[in-house]
């Protein structure tokens, strides 16, 4: 049988044994040309399409003849006809076209170009139908093409591909955008920057026009991509490659305008994959678009440390509003309400307070977009998560985007901390994987030339780095500086191994001492360890140490630290070195801390981790109490003075009740087999803490007896001020129960042992009496009392230093409203709201305490009374809303009672039930009997209610 070759597309030719084939007229060639297509077809078919304007018997006559003439001049077998009805080829023939083989792969031309049948509608509209149909395929062929090519980064075959697309269709402008997208997603910016410059020319010479803003936009994300992220810094960097795409994504998230809520981007790697490096170049590009670009570093003991990833992010913004010169002296304002007093240590240096944070990026979005970053947040303690949380939810997406990154080992951690923002489709999420081993490949190709014929050596790396970004990284860099060394070499020590041979003895000692460092170190600190060293000789030994890329030099603020460039390095430094030294640097760290701030709040987890890590396990829990205590003053107390530093927690203190941390350690501090008075005091501490957290929560069987052991301790080792606190406790529990006599004696016991220097605790205890005599309606008494505490805390507060003020600032609120109720019992309401108001004056401060909540439920009470029942709800709502916020249950109960009164009034009856159900919850729990009378008015309401 002979060969016969077609070509359908471009000019169409037939060759059968190696001759051209010629017929006498087009249509019995155009009907040759449709069987090859559609290899079988009926004879009314053909008729139709080619002699749709014959009758009939013309039609018939003129189909046979074309029959003969294709059997004449190719083979008198060439088709096959059934009966009456059908015709075929004949399947012993072997009859090749381009459209069966698929050769039309450049899709050059066009389906039966330049042949055309005169006055044959029906053929001309097939031709046209199969054109638009192998366009179609052609264009679905390129597109896997360029995705296959994308994905192996052959930029040869992308251009061979996207010509092709274009050239099939070269007036869609989606089509442009689309490739651009696709070049950029590849790190082919200069070819995605060429194609939109095509579309421009051909845009400008066939419409007169130019892109439109979408494609406009994405030319100038990619413009700025090329000029600040692809010029690179000179050196390989392995994290970077491959991640072209994700770093598009992105630069999208960036430039996003539209409205949509999703500004939040969750980067999950594992570690080493290069997850920092990937944030760096992120800084980058946000540098570029005039972005404000904020970062923070979580670290594994900072995850201890309530709110330490923000102080990077302020120290930052002032850097960023002393650089530009901002005149705005608000911000300024709001800066210096949040520093901490004293000399900066790279801890925790501000107070940071939700409601001024909040405050702060809101004046800054109206100025400039901010780009904020957090690296490693599976370390982010749970403080830091919420203020992040409520940050995302309170700036415009558009003036707002966040990059976080996590170690994938703790994604279910992060993702409850982040339920809220993926609940409500802030999020996307983002994975970096490790590279393929044809990634590996062009990476090494592309970094250490000298290997490009050698593949075993190649497939060598490959093995060693198993396609982790950090390990590729250094192999690279090392056998770029001394050759190819990976002889019977294990894997990662074997690198550490060879980037330390190059340093001293000297430097060796300055990466261990910098090993001990939970994060980042000044040199001061480093000077603490090397002593004997002068800072000029540290400082030359710190500057080889960056040479060899083994730390880096970070600015927070105006403060120069060092950190290790990994943590692989940093743990490989510490696990191999002597314990002895180890546990000596410690020691010496921890007593310098306590020298030099050893009653900050903010310094306590710090010295706490100190003294662990040297195993001196009494003085680590000595200060994990001192710092629980001051801690849980403010969490689980109405209306504490706040000693020390503890305001630095700001108004997020409520947002995290370490329950569980407070629980273990209760657990280990309990297990000390030590029957000293040091650790007794500890243990004594511990139960008041526990103790104090349970009473505060309702669950008084615990909570008392936890406060009877403490009490039962404190009288061995002869505390009084630890007594005290014990029979405050026991008011307290008195007043959440209602036991006014309980509360009153512990009130008479306090008052008789206070001796005359202890001015505030008999202020307190004052405070405490005036409150009985307020319950058993003794108002004159009550009101003497009251404010003569109230005149004592007055004139303490005036003695204390500038920096202090603000101590008892709680406490003159609680005066104010507790003579606000007497005048409110009386049914004076004019004055218990001046009262009521002197206290939320008094209590406003960088701690929201619980006392202020329970202070505006007095003023929603007294509104309630008064008949305005819609003031009434705004400030029963606020005390509701501030009490859920400490977790703090008494006075929530109440004023959830008082809420669901005052939706019955305002015609808000399902409201009002779910604020009954909640109070009915609470109460059961508190027990508190008058709480209980208004909780039953309610439901008498509700009932009548239907």
């Amino acid at each position: 049988m002979k060969e016969i070759s077609v070509r359908l597309c471009g000019n169409p030719e037939i060759v059968c044994g190696g001759k051209t084939v010629t017929f006498p007229y087009r249509k019995a060639e155009g009907f040759f040309y449709y069987l090859c297509v559609r290899k079988s077809v009926t004879r009314e078919e053909v008729i139709s399409l080619l002699w749709g304007d014959e009758d009939e018997t013309n039609g018939k006559k003129k189909l046979r003849d074309a029959v003969y003439q294709v059997k004449r001049a190719i083979d008198p077998d060439i088709l096959i006809t059934a009966g009456h009805t059908g015709i075929s080829l004949n399947p012993e023939f072997t009859i090749r076209t381009d459209l069966d083989s698929d050769s039309r792969g450049k899709g050059e031309d066009l389906f039966l170009n330049h042949f055309f049948i005169k006055n044959c509608y029906e053929f001309e509209t097939w031709v046209d139908e199969m054109r638009e149909t192998l366009s179609s395929k052609v264009s679905d062929s390129a597109r896997k093409g360029l995705e296959d090519a994308a994905a192996e980064h052959d930029t040869v075959k992308m251009q061979k591909y996207s010509d092709i697309l274009i050239k099939n269709d070269p007036y869609d402008e989606n089509l442009y955008y689309e490739l651009m997208n696709i070049y950029a997603a590849n790190g082919s910016y200069n070819m995605a920057i060429r194609i939109y410059y095509d579309l421009v020319r051909m845009l400008k010479k066939e419409m007169e026009v130019e892109p439109a803003q979408k494609t406009q936009d994405l030319f100038h994300r990619i413009f700025n991509m090329k000029e600040h992220v692809a010029s690179g810094t000179g050196r390989v960097t392995a994290e970077f490659f491959g991640r072209e795409r994700e770093l598009f994504e992105i630069s999208g998230m960036m430039d996003s305008e539209d409205g949509s809520p999703m500004n939040v981007a969750v980067i999950e790697g594992e570690e080493g994959v290069g997850k920092s490096t990937f944030l760096e170049y992120c800084r980058k590009m946000a540098e570029g678009k005039r972005m404000l670009p904020l970062s923070a570093l979580c670290y594994r003991q900072g995850a201890d440390f309530f709110l330490s990833p923000w102080n990077d992010i302020m120290q930052e913004i002032s850097q960023q509003m002393d650089k530009t010169d901002r005149g705005d002296s608000d911000n300024y304002d709001i800066l210096r309400e949040m520093e901490l007093n004293g000399e900066s240590s790279g801890k925790i240096q501000y107070a940071v307070a939700e409601k001024k944070v909040l405050e702060l990026f809101r004046k800054l979005s109206e100025e400039q977009q901010i780009f904020l970053t957090f690296d490693e947040i599976q370390w982010m303690d749970e403080a830091s998560y919420r203020l992040l949380v409520r940050l995302v939810c309170a700036i415009s997406p558009d003036r707002l985007k966040v990059i976080c990154t996590y170690d994938g080992n703790y994604e279910s951690e992060v993702m409850q901390q982040l339920e809220e923002l993926v609940r409500q489709d802030r999020v996307r999420f983002m994975t970096l994987e490790r590279f393929t081993e044809a990634e590996t490949e062009r990476i090494i190709r592309n970094a250490l030339p000298s290997l490009a014929n050698e593949p075993e050596k190649r497939q060598e790396i490959w093995k060693l780095t198993e396609g982790n970004a950090f390990f590729l990284t250094e192999m690279i860099d090392i056998i770029s500086r001394k050759g190819f060394t990976l002889e019977k070499t294990p894997k990662i020590n074997v690198v550490i191994k060879s980037r330390l041979s190059s340093i001293t003895e000297d430097e060796r000692e300055v990466l261990e001492c910098m090993s001990v460092f939970p994060e980042k170190i000044k040199i001061d600190e480093l000077e603490l360890l090397l002593a004997g060293r002068d800072r000029l000789s540290i400082i030359r030994m710190l500057d080889h140490l960056q040479r060899e890329h083994l730390i880096s030099e970070m600015l927070v603020g105006w403060n120069v630290y060092y950190k290790f460039v990994h943590r692989i390095i940093k743990e490989y430094i510490y696990e191999h070195q002597s314990a002895g030294k180890t546990q000596a640097y410690h020691k010496i760290l921890a007593g310098y801390y306590v020298k030099q701030r050893g009653e900050s709040f903010a310094m306590m987890p710090i010295i706490a981790y100190h003294y662990r890590m040297c195993h001196d396990e009494v003085k680590a829990y000595e200060y994990q109490i001192r710092y629980l205590q001051e801690f849980y003053t403010v969490v689980n107390e109405n209306f504490p003075i706040v000693q020390n530093e503890a305001s630095e927690m700001g108004d997020t203190i409520g947002s995290m009740a370490e329950a569980e941390k407070m629980l273990k350690l209760a657990e280990n501090v309990i297990r000390l087999p030590l029957d000293t008075p040091e650790v007794n005091r500890i243990r004594m501490k511990m139960n008041y803490i526990l103790g104090r957290h349970d009473i505060a929560l309702g669950e008084y069987d615990s909570g008392i007896a936890n406060i009877e052991a403490c009490t039962m301790l404190a009288n061995r080792l002869g505390d009084r001020s630890m007594i005290l606190a014990c029979y405050k406790q026991q008011i307290f529990h008195g007043i959440q129960i209602g036991d006014i006599d309980k509360a009153d004696q512990y009130v008479s016991k306090g008052l008789s042992m206070i001796g005359q220097e202890e001015t505030d605790e008999y202020a307190t205890f004052l405070r405490l009496q005036g409150w009985t005599r307020l319950m058993k309606q003794d108002y004159s008494v009550a009101s003497e009392v009251l404010t003569k505490s109230l005149n004592i805390f007055k004139a303490l507060e005036k003695r204390q230093e500038p920096k202090k003020r603000g101590r008892y600032s709680a406490s003159i609120a609680a005066c104010y409203n507790y003579l606000g109720e007497i005048c409110r019992e009386q049914g004076t309401y004019y004055d218990a709201l001046r009262y009521y108001n002197e206290a939320v004056q008094m209590g406003q401060g960088p701690v929201k305490t619980n006392g202020m909540a329970q202070v505006y439920s007095s003023i929603g009470q007294v509104k309630y009374d008064q008949g305005k029942y819609t003031e009434g709800y705004i400030y029963l709502d606020r005390a509701r809303e501030d009490l859920e916020h400490n977790g703090y249950r008494w006075g929530l109960e109440r004023t959830e009672a008082y809420l669901a009164m005052t939706c019955i009034k305002l015609g808000k009856t399902d409201e009002a039930r779910i604020h009954y159900e909640k109070g009915r919850q609470i109460a059961a729990k508190i027990r508190n009997p008058l709480t209980a009378e208004i909780l039953a008015e309610v439901e008498r309401h509700l009932n009548e209610a239907g």
